[in-house]
């Protein structure tokens, strides 16, 4: 299935935040921040599956997380920027990891999108929410599976002129994109799974440094 990220069809849906820096009269945040949701078929709505307890590969042992998914997700996102020539990431402190972890179980448990946003210092946040992992079974095919969307999807507005990067109210557009080939230094993956597993919350945490 070719998944459209930007609600082109009424079964597809995409709730984003604008460039902060652009809003923060009205948000009154300080940065980037962005969402991608997927196919209503995939994702789960019913905030009763949630659970306010969750899962991490901070926390637990789970088949859902290998040792290296977190250098997987850093890989992919640098395979991405090596196609325009940008400098490679680094993974983030362990600390930032962990936070990050921290930040998608909040999310997860308030079902509220950049609820916690910049608790980890932060500049810019892609996020996946309430995901089934009954469409991905593991981190990695999860976070590979958004990155994807996020950057190919989202470059081929840029390329085809139906999206400008210098406009702010295409940003809610292309603005995972921006923020994969940003002049960050540091990235941190968190996902959490609620308590019975079957439900997903992917962070992507951008640094300064």
């Amino acid at each position: 299935m070719n998944f459209n990220l930007f609600g082109r069809m009424a079964n597809y849906a995409i709730c984003a935040s604008f460039a902060l820096a652009m809003h923060c009269a009205v948000s009154g945040c300080s940065d980037e921040r962005h969402e991608s949701s997927i196919n209503a078929v995939d994702v789960i709505n019913d905030e009763s599956s949630s659970s306010a307890k969750s899962l991490s590969s901070s926390s637990t042992a789970n088949s859902f997380f290998s040792e290296t998914w977190r250098e997987d997700c850093l890989a992919k996102i640098n395979e991405y920027r090596a196609t325009e020539n940008l400098d490679p990431l680094t993974l983030a402190p362990e600390e930032k990891q962990v936070c990050t972890d921290k930040e998608a179980a909040d999310d997860l448990a308030e079902n509220k999108a950049h609820g916690h946003f910049g608790n980890c210092g932060e500049g810019a946040q892609n996020s996946g929410p309430n995901f089934n992992t009954s469409w991905r079974k593991t981190a990695t095919e999860a976070t590979d599976a958004y990155l994807k969307m996020m950057w190919e999807d989202e470059k081929a507005l840029v390329t085809s002129g139906e999206r400008d990067p210098d406009k702010k109210e295409d940003y809610s557009y292309i603005g995972h994109y921006l923020n994969m080939k940003g002049n960050y230094k540091t990235v941190a993956c968190g996902i959490a799974l609620s308590e019975d597993g079957k439900k997903g919350w992917l962070n992507i945490n951008f640094f300064r440094k």
